[in-house]
């Protein structure tokens, strides 16, 4: 039994030791994967998202869906954040605009952006202990 600690941290070792990523949803996977969910599930699909979704830097992503229907490619990004929802909703705003799209809807609650292409909708709601963001994006085909 004594050896067991030893053995531990020569397994750890022979495998390159503890590794880390700062990419928010890299860590949900990590994490989930730890609780036995199979990696392919807890990774959604947010490899398609669009370089001009925002999602916040301490962003946790719950769920990233998206997928073609009627000529559009859409998606949904569903996560929880620390910050406040109007900062977040602050960021965002920059971020859509620092991409090309114009402001269509400000109220406090949600943003929505957009081109003739492109379209953008940032909710962020208060939570505890974080707040809950919800991002939906399309892009014409």
């Amino acid at each position: 039994m004594r050896a067991a600690p030893l053995l531990l941290a020569m397994l750890v070792a022979g495998c390159g030791g503890p590794r880390s990523t700062s990419d928010p949803a890299a860590q949900n996977v990590v994490e989930a994967t730890s609780k036995g969910t199979p990696a392919a599930v807890a990774a959604g699909s947010c490899a398609s998202k669009p370089d001009f979704v925002p999602v916040y830097q301490d962003a946790k992503i719950t769920s990233c869906t998206s997928g073609e229907a009627a000529g559009r490619t859409s998606g949904t990004i569903l996560y929880s954040s620390v910050a406040q929802p109007t900062t977040i909703l602050s960021w965002s705003k920059e971020q859509a605009l620092r991409a090309g799209l114009s402001l269509r809807i400000e109220d406090g609650m949600s943003i929505s952006a957009g081109d003739a292409k492109r379209t953008l909708r940032v909710m962020a709601m208060p939570s505890t202990p974080r707040n809950s963001v919800t991002v939906n994006w399309g892009v014409a085909n």
